[in-house]
């Protein structure tokens, strides 16, 4: 008896291929290849020649186009069915009066069966199953590799043939953000529906509904940051004002985004936010902070105790995330609430007090401070190393006309004024080589686990690709956003293409993040703000720093920085890079980040600080 034949299965949303069981069939030249994409998006349904040779050729078709046709098709036959007798080849490619079929079953094209589970998902919404309905949605849109498509288009003559299909996708995209609002779990559906946004900029229900599900997984700095992005681009791009609901939506936001305001800018009244009663502003981010406890306690501590503690570390080491975290724990302190403020784009120290008053309900031109007075407040000031020494000055202005009132500040650098308690946040701890059997409990193994679910549910750390998650844990030296931006690349990349990504990551870990502040979006961005102030001779310094160990004792940096800047002066070299966490103090030694060395030794630029001109120079 013969062995049962695996069927074959057709992708087209994303590149174009055919497969036999896990193996991928080669489906020959790209003309080949684009006759089998146009018959999978007319599965079961006779497709004639004239409509086959426009799919591929449009008006440009050759004489001979009827003929390549079938020549392709002949090939096409080959492949699919190599054991079949060559004129019995029509098991999969059928022949019908002038044209041609597929007959694949329908739930072997991926087009098909996203057409069948987004039907599905529709009529469980319209039934009142929204769990049922958020499964199927899952699902459907977990089968697209490429939301726009771009092999398909490319291989066809124009984006016409495929316009039906990405329509779907936009569909079942906004019913997937809709039911997770419904549902409460906006924070699951953020990276699908980021992506939504990022192929649709100027569709104004779509930019609608990343807003909403941004503000219910408790991002609501994040949700204003992208507002303000697509105004811009309608402005430039439409020369028109965003419409009402984008308005709505925005008003709540700088509303402190209660949930009642929400829900009236048209979010259903269930959404999520992650902010205790009387918080003012951006709230801490919703579930579990992972690997930040010991640190989160022993600063609440610190901060209760001493009125004003300011949180430093490296780019992308977790400030904001900690920050806001520690005001969740004890806001229960201040019986006048918590009021948060994100100064990242703030030009100056006038414009973060401006924000201040908006976050407290108040006219831009009102004294939030005079209004605080001798409440019993927390204030939470986030990224403010931008503005250096005003920040010094404008926290101890408030210090003494709020004197009831504790300030929390986050920052790369520590602003300085008196009374500062400094609470120095490092990288997550990383694996071992000898840490296999304590893997999974990590804390660095830990995020990237739960961020890689975001965008491939089920992920799983098994025994096979642990060793590979350990290493790009190692390698990226634990620094949450950078874990956050390798496990994003996981929605188009597999493992080990993370892993290669993983050697240049300033260049190739740019997973789209539309929605997250500029700073946010890649380590470039991230590095840039702790680079920008740097004098030219600290950061041809740091460049010799980064091209040898990266532990290294004092004589050990006046060897490398020799010729730069006289001996006696390379601590104080030191004590500066310190100061803005490019470098970590270790004892009697000195450490550097891998990223910050990549950076440093600028591996795509032969001369000393060449890197950092080019990230330097070129700020939004």
């Amino acid at each position: 008896m013969a062995a049962a034949v695996d069927p074959v299965r057709i992708r087209v949303l994303g590149p174009v291929a055919a497969l036999r069981g896990p193996v991928e069939i080669p489906l020959g030249p790209a003309r080949q290849r684009a006759v089998l994409g146009y018959l999978a998006l007319h599965p079961r349904q006779p497709v004639l020649l004239g409509a086959l040779t426009e799919a591929l050729w449009g008006d440009d078709a050759p004489d001979s186009g009827a003929h390549l046709i079938r020549t392709y098709v002949a090939r096409l036959r080959q492949v699919l069915e190599p054991d079949t007798a060559p004129r019995a080849r029509t098991n999969v490619i059928a022949s019908v009066p002038g044209g041609y079929r597929l007959d694949v079953p329908p739930e072997d094209v991926d087009a098909c069966l996203f057409r069948t589970l987004l039907g599905r998902a529709r009529s469980r919404w319209a039934a009142g199953a929204p769990d049922d309905a958020f499964e199927l949605l899952a699902t459907a849109l977990d089968l697209w590799r490429d939301p726009t498509l771009t092999h398909l288009t490319g291989l066809l003559a124009g984006p016409r043939h495929v316009t039906a299909l990405r329509a779907a996708w936009v569909d079942a995209g906004l019913l997937y953000a809709s039911v997770a609002v419904d549902l409460g779990q906006t924070s699951q559906v953020v990276p699908v529906v980021e992506r939504l946004a990022a192929a649709e900029p100027l569709q104004e229900a779509v930019q609608a509904r990343y807003l909403e599900v941004l503000a219910g997984s408790g991002q609501r700095a994040a949700a204003v940051h992208h507002y303000l992005d697509v105004r811009a681009r309608l402005r430039a791009e439409l020369g028109v004002e965003p419409g009402p609901e984008l308005r709505r939506i925005h008003a709540a936001l700088l509303r402190a985004g209660d949930a009642p305001a929400l829900a009236a800018s048209g979010a259903p009244a269930r959404s999520r936010t992650a902010r205790p009663p009387g918080w003012r502003g951006p709230g801490p981010a919703v579930g579990t902070l992972i690997g930040r406890d010991a640190e989160v306690a022993h600063c609440a501590t610190l901060l209760v105790a001493h009125r004003h503690v300011t949180i430093v570390g490296p780019a992308g080491c977790g400030k904001s995330a900690t920050g806001l975290a520690v005001a969740e724990r004890v806001a229960a302190v201040f019986p006048d609430g918590v009021a948060a403020v994100d100064a990242a784009e703030a030009p100056d120290c006038g414009a973060v007090l401006r924000l201040l008053a908006g976050t407290l309900g108040l006219a831009a031109t009102a004294d939030p401070l005079r209004v605080v007075g001798e409440r019993r407040m927390l204030l939470v000031l986030n990224d403010v190393e931008h503005l250096a020494g005003r920040a010094a000055e404008m926290i101890e202005y408030a210090r003494r006309r709020c004197p009831r009132t504790a300030v929390l500040v986050t920052s790369r650098r520590r602003p300085g004024p008196a009374r500062e308690t400094v609470f120095r946040l490092g990288p997550l701890p990383v694996p071992g080589p000898a840490d296999a059997d304590t893997l999974a409990a990590n804390p660095a193994v830990r995020l990237f686990v739960d961020r890689a679910r975001l965008v491939r549910p089920g992920f799983r750390l098994s025994p096979a690709d642990a060793p590979t998650v350990a290493r790009i844990c190692r390698e990226l030296d634990g620094l949450p956003l950078a874990l956050e931006l390798a496990a994003a690349c996981l929605y188009t990349d597999s493992l080990d293409g993370v892993l290669r990504r993983v050697a240049d990551p300033l260049h190739l870990l740019r997973p789209r993040r539309r929605g997250h502040p500029r700073h946010h979006r890649s380590l470039t961005s991230a590095l840039r703000r702790s680079l920008a102030p740097l004098r030219p001779a600290d950061r041809a310094c740091l460049a010799r720093l980064a091209r040898g160990e990266l532990r290294f004792s004092l004589d050990d940096a006046v060897a490398r920085c020799a010729g730069i800047v006289p001996d006696g002066e390379v601590r104080d070299v030191l004590d500066r890079l310190a100061d803005e966490c490019l470098l970590e103090p270790d004892g009697a030694r000195y450490r550097l980040l891998r990223t910050v060395a990549v950076a440093a030794a600028g591996e795509r630029d032969g001369d000393d600080g060449q890197a950092f001109q080019g990230m330097v120079g070129n700020q939004p």
